[in-house]
């Protein structure tokens, strides 16, 4: 058989499985909505990628860089990451296929929260250089640096899908504001430090605040500050954090823990804690994955689709990208 004909009818194949839902046997959605993470477990940091099933699809090691917060470039192929890693924290750049990493920020002061353009273009982060923590953007390569706020407390940049605007909080407030920095308003306060994330439609962005009982919520509102609504029922003494939109739209996936009496270490209560996720689209309860109980885990993220289509670092039985290869070397 022709090996191009072959290859035409391993793609054709694929999607057919995966357009019919025949593929969720090996851990995939219709929707490839793949969840990543950090999870310091023996010291090597590495990223976790797993289904909303809690299966683990594959673990990216990352030492020496030992990455807390990340974010992934649009194309799957790099990850910006913030990093004690020279002695002072600062943004990362490693290369998902060759694990080279390059140093973006060199000032001194903590520079963090790196936020990844869908665009490609640029990365936002917090950065204290000023003296309080504001946000800034610069290229990929760590050139044209530019402040974007002039305020105290900013944290966790969020861009929207068409890259055209940021979100971020400062003290107890959501605010949006241009990719340049300007057209900044108050979209919705919060009654806590909260990050948030984009609908990949651009209409709406969900974020954690208290409800009236006190309780740690997932809330999403319309971009124009509009239509407040509360997505989760979660208990008092619970902490909710790292809403995050799905690539589909279907999820929203937070980190739930409970705060023990005296209070426990951030880091200790997202441990003791489980991932879930939330049905956007038909409303149904949280679902806790149970395979993250009890592990470490920070920095909660979706795994971009084109790092599942063509990542050859990602394993062979669970990527269309490996199916590819085998079949190929299959009919050599």
């Amino acid at each position: 058989m022709n090996m191009k004909r072959l290859r035409s009818y391993v793609v054709l194949g694929m999607v057919l499985l995966l357009s019919n839902g025949l593929f969720v046997h090996s851990g995939w959605a219709a929707e490839w909505d793949i969840l990543s993470f950090v999870s310091e477990k023996g010291g090597d940091s590495p990223i976790i990628l797993m289904n909303t099933d809690g299966e683990i699809l594959q673990k990216l090691a990352t030492d020496p860089g030992k990455p807390s917060q990340f974010t992934w470039s649009p194309s799957g192929h790099s990850i910006a990451y913030e990093s004690w890693h020279g002695g002072n924290l600062d943004i990362y750049v490693m290369d998902v296929g060759t694990d080279e990493h390059r140093q973006l920020t060199f000032d001194g002061n903590k520079d963090r929260f790196p936020a990844w353009s869908p665009n490609g273009r640029w990365i936002a982060f917090v950065s204290e250089r000023t003296g309080s923590a504001n946000i800034y953007r610069m290229d990929t390569n760590g050139e044209n640096m530019k402040q974007l706020t002039k305020q105290e407390g900013c944290r966790r940049p969020a861009w929207s899908p068409d890259s055209q605007w940021i979100a971020f909080s400062s003290e107890h407030t959501l605010y949006v504001m241009g990719a340049g920095g300007r057209q900044l308003r108050e979209l919705a306060w919060a009654t806590r430090f909260t990050n948030c994330s984009w609908s990949p439609d651009g209409k709406q962005i969900a974020f954690r605040s208290n409800a009236a009982n006190g309780s740690s919520e997932v809330f999403s509102i319309d971009v124009n500050g509009k239509n407040r609504r509360q997505l989760t029922q979660s208990n008092r003494g619970e902490d909710i954090s790292d809403p995050m939109w799905s690539p589909s739209g279907k999820w929203i996936a937070y980190i739930l823990g409970r705060i023990p009496a005296g209070g426990a270490p951030v880091d200790q209560i997202r441990a003791d804690g489980v991932i879930s996720v939330i049905d956007t689209i038909d409303g149904a309860d949280s679902k806790p994955i149970e395979a993250t109980r009890g592990l470490p885990k920070q920095s909660l993220q979706w795994v971009p689709k084109q790092l599942l289509s063509v990542s050859p670092s990602v394993e062979k039985q669970t990527t269309l990208w490996g199916v590819l290869k085998q079949a190929e070397h299959t009919s050599k």
